[in-house]
């Protein structure tokens, strides 16, 4: 519980309305850098493209970078499995070991499934990997069961008890057009959610450090104890991994509403969530690539300071002894970036600081300042923690 309630302030404010993310809404954040021009509300049009609604939203800023139909209404599919994750993680341990019974099985020539027995005992940290990475539905099932009984001890249903824990989720999240009617994301009359709900849920899922390692999994094994104890190798269904900085998060497909998915992907020390719903059979990814064409086309995530994207500057300051300590991120428009200049100020000699503070530069776009950074001395003497 924890883990999503520290989360909701922030991811609220991210995506309740098109603006995205309300900035510094996350204590140990940096400002968010984004040049306040308005020239990023403008949605970039993405050519070649089957989905019919898409959001991009750029997670350290808050800034949509894009938005097609963002609140139009489509069966989840499997990206429910998400949520099914998310509060696992609040009520069950990793370690503990689930019995798999006859009904959390699926139909294996239907559904997605992990390769589940009854009697096999697998742990809540391999389900929950079974879960997102080839999208089980057993697992899911599984799950759903073991943590409804334990929300709700009497409950005829088990698994209606964790949907209804699903839907107080995100009700909390602010999801406000998602109603979920069953764990696995199997298509059902009145199962919905957008875009915009599934960015909120896939930024939330990132907060999770155990969910987020497992979304960015391209392969893994288990291991199921039992009377057919065995390891069972399982590769993910999002094909994208290790492709344009992508790292999860979690795909989904309806016989009738085409196919779904969330990613994420590095942008410099940003990361970028994209939700596309409804893409034609066999489309999804190439539907994200085109996305993230279009965004590289458009916008730049500019690395300014140490180890950053102006090595002339830090030439220059490494001539006379100085150097750059921090280095952040700016999110500009392609436009922006062609005019980012910089402004070196160092103080009078004499004058230095105790932490030896020799000046700054000043990054400005046009004639508007967006960063600065402190300048330090070089060496052991200035109190460089890189120095032995």
């Amino acid at each position: 519980m924890v883990a999503i309630i520290a989360t909701v302030g922030l991811v609220l404010a991210l995506l309740a309305t098109s603006a995205g993310f309300v900035p510094g809404a996350a204590a140990a954040a940096p400002r968010p850098m984004v040049v306040p021009d308005g020239s990023l509300a403008a949605p970039v049009p993405v050519p070649n493209i089957t989905a019919r609604a898409v959001l991009a939203v750029d997670l350290v800023t808050g800034a949509t970078l894009t938005a097609v139909n963002p609140d139009m209404p489509f069966p989840p599919a499997s990206t429910t499995k998400m949520l099914t994750a998310l509060v696992v993680r609040q009520h069950a341990t990793l370690d503990e070991l689930v019995t798999i019974e006859p009904g959390d099985l699926v139909d294996e020539e239907i559904y997605a499934h992990v390769g589940l027995r009854p009697g096999d005992r697998v742990a809540v940290r391999d389900l929950l990997a079974g879960l997102l990475i080839p999208s089980g539905g057993d697992a899911a099932r599984a799950l759903a069961r073991v943590v409804g009984a334990r929300l709700d001890p009497g409950a005829a249903d088990p698994r209606a008890a964790f949907v209804a824990e699903m839907n107080r989720v995100a009700r909390r999240l602010g999801m406000r057009n998602t109603y979920f009617v069953n764990p696995d994301g199997r298509d059902a009359p009145g199962q919905r959610s957008t875009a915009r709900d599934l960015a909120i849920l896939g930024a939330t899922l990132l907060k999770d450090p155990i969910l987020a390692e497992v979304v960015a999994r391209p392969v893994t094994t288990i291991s199921v104890e039992g009377p057919n104890a065995r390891d069972i190798t399982l590769w993910s269904t999002n094909q994208l991994l290790g492709e344009l900085g992508v790292h999860g998060i979690k795909t989904g497909t309806t016989a009738e509403d085409g196919e779904n998915l969330v990613a994420v992907a590095w942008r410099g020390d940003h990361q970028v969530i994209t939700v596309t719903l409804g893409s034609d059979e066999d489309e999804r990814f190439n539907d994200v690539r085109a996305l993230f064409d279009a965004l590289d086309t458009h916008f730049r995530w500019v690395r300014l300071g140490r180890d950053g994207d102006h090595p002339d500057l830090e030439d220059q300051l490494a001539a006379d002894g100085f150097r750059l300590m921090t280095n952040r991120t700016l999110l500009l428009t392609a436009g922006q970036a062609d005019r980012l200049r910089y402004d070196l100020r160092l103080a009078p000699v004499g004058r230095s600081s105790p932490w030896a503070i020799q000046g700054e530069v000043v990054f400005y776009v046009g004639a508007t300042e967006v960063l600065r950074l402190p300048v330090y001395r070089s060496g052991r003497e200035a109190g460089d923690p890189s120095q032995p």
